[in-house]
């Protein structure tokens, strides 16, 4: 069963640039701001749960049809959530895995831009597998994992 993930984020144009440029999400399917052809106030005000509901959402996808939508609320506002929800130990999705077949390049480019990583290093937990963790400009956990197994 195809899905795709939504991750809320505290800052759309701090976002954006990191999913698309740094991760490949580069189709954007939808952007939308204002309720109308995607969803309507009353069901926007119902989902979030609150009155005059606003949010911006922006629905990306890679070559391989992974897609992930990133939104913004304005009503209610997305506060960056503590980091010890984003970790191993509390409930909830804990990790976006990501597949990809050139590990070394994806860890290169991370170090470069400067961002945070869990270990200095790619690890290797089984044969023919690889992987090493980072995070999003809001502290949410990303896995990327090359297979060599399949």
């Amino acid at each position: 069963m195809p899905f795709h993930h939504i991750c809320m984020v505290s800052d759309l144009e701090r976002s954006l640039p990191f999913y698309q440029d740094l991760l490949g999400f580069k189709n954007t399917l939808y952007d939308v701001t204002q309720p109308g052809e995607w969803f309507d106030t009353s069901t926007l005000d119902d989902i979030l749960g609150v009155k005059s509901a606003a949010t911006r959402i922006v629905l990306v996808s890679d070559d391989s049809g992974a897609t992930l939508e990133l939104q913004q609320g304005a009503n209610p506002f997305t506060t960056k959530a503590p980091d010890k929800y984003l970790r191993y130990g509390a409930t909830g999705i804990t990790e976006l895995g990501l597949k990809l077949s050139d590990i070394d390049d994806l860890f290169k480019r991370v170090e470069a831009a400067g961002i945070e990583v869990q270990t200095d290093y790619v690890r290797s937990p089984l044969p023919g597998i690889r992987s090493f963790l980072f995070y999003d400009p809001d502290g949410a956990l990303i896995q990327a994992v090359e297979d060599h197994t399949t």
